[in-house]
């Protein structure tokens, strides 16, 4: 009896299948991953538009409260240091003194951010809504 001899060939593999239940793990671990992980956000206020707002100029400041703070964060008022005990008293005073007056915060544009939110978180807190910061 004879036999039919087969050709003995190399099975192929067929990656389509595999790779789509690849992608589909891939899809599915990057949907979870982004779905447990917590974003962090910081809440900000944007500035109304310019019509809505008076744009104070520089020669109007000098009847104001205005504080400078140098490139250390060491505030000044008419040239002389104040320290931040000070600061906060002078800020209470002059607003009591005169009550549609508002103080303002200048500082220098090489101060880093969190020196100069420090200041104005202190004077916020002696003088809350009338406190601003002037931005040249």
């Amino acid at each position: 009896m004879k036999f039919a001899q087969q050709e003995s060939t190399i099975p192929e593999i067929n990656l389509i299948p595999m790779l789509n239940v690849m992608m589909g793990i891939l899809a599915f671990f990057v949907m979870i991953t982004m779905t447990l992980s917590k974003q962090k956000s910081l809440e900000v206020q944007l500035p109304q538009e310019a019509g809505g707002q008076q744009e104070i100029k520089l020669s109007d400041l000098k009847n104001q409260f205005v504080v400078d703070l140098d490139n250390q964060g060491q505030a000044s008022r008419d040239k002389q240091s104040i320290s931040d005990k000070e600061l906060q008293a002078k800020v209470r005073q002059y607003l009591l003194d005169n009550p549609k007056g508002n103080v303002f915060l200048k500082p220098n544009p090489k101060l880093t951010y969190e020196k100069m939110m420090h200041k104005l978180d202190l004077m916020r807190a002696a003088g809350g809504e009338r406190v601003s910061l002037i931005i040249e």
